[in-house]
Parts: C-alpha cells; structure tokens; sequence
C-alpha cells in the first residue's frame, strides 16, 4: 500500500501542455472508439494531461495508465517529434512505453501494483476515482474481456 502523501500546493501537479493537436488526430485514428464523442475525447486528454503532470511529480514510480489515458498516450508517440519535444520539456527524457507489460511471466502482479499505486496518487491529487467509468480494477483478472486485454484487464469488465 502507498503511504499518503501530503498535498501542498508546491506537491501539486502543474498544468502541462503538448505540442500535437491530439483531439484532431483522435478524430482520424483508426484505434479510437466510434462511439466517443468530442466531448469523451476531450475529458480523456484531459486526464492524459493530469496523468503526464502526476508523473512528473513521481519521475521514477512505474505509473499504468487507463484505457483512455493509454489511447492518447499511444497517440502522442504517433507523432514522434512533438512526443520527443514534448517529453524532453516535461521529464528531461523521453518517457518510455511497454505496451506488452502485463503479459509476461510474473507481470501481471508489478502491473497490478502500478496500476493501484497510480490509482492512489490520482484519487490522492485530484479527489476522483482513476478509472474513467469510475470503477477501480477488479481483484480477478477477466479473461474472456471483450477488449482483448488478454489476462491483463484494466476495464473491470462487467462479463
């Protein structure tokens, strides 16, 4: 379990900003659900934008994104100058992905953890629930979840 941290305004999280305009490549990604609107996909950037300012407060604790939050991540890395830029100004380093985590012998267990300590710090900093339908990960990994997140679920799919 994470200890609390104390929120202070110097601890907290600085507004960030990036250099893609990813609401208009979400509109012409491919890997974007159908469904959401300019308004889902705008409160998911938004928390995006949060998720990469907690992570400058927290530049070496692993940190797992949501589902949402992982879209525009992925994303961003689509547009590799303004990622490069963008990270360098933000973290002084390019801020690395492993989308397979999770997968691997003895994963799920560091992604578990990632996750819930991210889930912590978020509901610490910004008093809301980390998951974007509001629900936290289910302690039982959902291996028939129809978001083929294949033994690594973070949707806590109701199936």
């Amino acid at each position: 379990m994470l200890a609390a941290v104390s929120v202070s305004p110097a601890t907290r999280p600085a507004a960030v900003s990036i250099s893609a305009d990813l609401i208009e490549a979400s509109l012409r990604s491919d890997n974007f659900p159908s469904e959401w609107t300019r308004e889902h996909r705008e409160r998911s950037l938004d928390r995006y934008l949060r998720w990469l300012a907690l992570k400058q407060l927290f530049p070496r604790a692993r940190f797992a994104p949501t589902r949402d939050i992982d879209l525009f991540w992925h994303l961003h890395m689509l547009s590799p100058v303004a990622y490069y830029n963008d990270c360098m100004r933000l973290f002084g380093r390019i801020l690395d992905h492993d989308g397979g985590f999770g997968k691997g012998e003895g994963e799920l267990a560091p992604l578990r953890a990632a996750f819930e300590r991210t889930a912590t710090l978020w509901e610490q900093f910004y008093n809301e629930p980390y998951r974007d339908d509001g629900r936290w990960l289910r302690d039982a990994v959902q291996v028939n979840c129809w978001h083929d997140c294949q033994d690594r679920c973070w949707h806590a799919c109701a199936e």
